[in-house]
């Protein structure tokens, strides 16, 4: 059975799945977590969190919110979803992206995102439209 919670870098080890993440072709999992330990990035700012996906306490995988970098601070930015080979189109994916916009509307009214072409579709049926914008491919009215 798969749990979700909120996560901090600090005492989770993401390590197993940013070297699967690698051999993949995503470096932006390794990215996620040099941003955290140099504190960049360590999703804890108003409305951002970092959730986590487990199984038997062992993650696979996460996703993020926090403000978009790009735009104002009313804007919030999905960042970093990644689900381990092993649980892929097995819903986890879905589920986090939901544990992370749950109660977002209250910091964010809108969602941006980068999406790779891959991942375009997935997003398009959580509700996300392409947008023609910088440094975002598709966005979310939450409110």
């Amino acid at each position: 059975m798969v749990s979700y919670r909120p996560i901090s870098l600090d005492d989770t080890d993401m390590h197993p799945l940013a070297d699967e993440a690698w051999e993949d072709g995503y470096p932006f999992v390794e990215r996620m977590l040099e941003d955290w330990k140099s504190g960049e990035n360590r999703f804890d700012g108003p409305g951002a969190r970092l959730i986590g996906a487990f199984e038997d306490e062992r993650p696979i995988g996460f996703c993020g919110l926090c403000r978009d970098p790009f735009t104002d601070e009313t804007v919030g930015r999905l960042r970093h979803l990644y689900v381990d080979r092993g649980h892929r189109n097995e819903g986890v994916a879905k589920a986090l992206v939901a544990q992370a916009l749950d109660g977002a509307a209250i910091w964010f009214p809108r969602i941006r995102l980068r999406a790779t072409p891959a991942s375009r579709t997935f997003y398009e049926h959580l509700g996300f439209h392409p947008i023609d914008e910088t440094d975002a491919t598709h966005a979310k009215q939450l409110r």
